[in-house]
């Protein structure tokens, strides 16, 4: 099989701009995302970037959701399997977990009861994931506003405080769910009226789950 090689630094910008149009971002959005100025995307993509300047060529590669290897020629892959990304990352998480639980905590009811607790607040953290993936969507729709987009210019109202609030409105209960989840773990082993019940405990979970069903039975078509 012929070894593949490096592109050269003009056929670098060409790939930038390619990729970029594919994910139909503007310059000054590439720019935001890395943390340059719409002038460094438009000199990276018409005079090239030199594929061996790593930092540039992975910062590029991330924001364009991209692989490095792709940007300078030594892949034919544009796109990474995002879903494989994220269950490597989990599994290297849990593989940490298990080795902590298993070379530092003695008895396995006392190791059953941790990974029940993790359990219940990986629940938790599904439910979250939903919320969170609305709150995108919404802030997605409110930044093609174009209404929005000229009240914004014409009053110079701050995008990242109407951003903020679309975020807040959809993630304040599944966080106050987590947080009242841990605070229940701190106050488990308790006496008097701060002593938390394990039923307790896991009806926070089970609420959550209930209330994102009726959240999305309530959009349901």
């Amino acid at each position: 099989m012929k070894k593949q090689e490096m592109l050269t630094a003009k056929q670098v910008g060409e790939r930038i701009k390619e990729r970029r149009a594919d994910l139909k971002i503007s310059m000054p959005e590439l720019g935001r995302r890395i943390g340059v100025n719409k002038s460094t995307i438009q000199r990276y993509e018409a005079d090239g970037v030199d594929p061996k300047r790593s930092m540039i060529i992975n910062g590029l590669a991330e924001a364009l959701l991209t692989t490095p290897e792709w940007l300078t020629g030594l892949s034919d892959e544009k796109e990474y399997d995002s879903y494989t990304v994220c269950q490597k990352d989990i599994e290297q998480h849990i593989r940490q977990y298990l080795d902590t639980v298993s070379s530092v905590v003695k008895g396995e009811p006392h190791q059953q009861l941790l990974t029940t607790f993790l359990g219940k607040i990986i629940d938790l953290y599904s439910v979250f994931c939903h919320y969170f993936a609305d709150a995108m969507v919404e802030i997605d729709r409110v930044a093609e506003d174009e209404g929005l987009k000229q009240s914004i210019m014409r009053y110079a109202i701050e995008v990242g405080a109407i951003e903020e609030r679309v975020y807040r409105k959809e993630m304040e209960l599944p966080i106050e769910d987590m947080k009242r989840f841990l605070d229940g773990i701190l106050h488990i082993y308790d006496e008097g009226r701060t002593k938390v019940k394990m039923d307790d405990l896991f009806g926070i979970v089970t609420e959550a789950k209930e209330r994102l069903s009726e959240k999305n039975n309530s959009v349901a078509p």
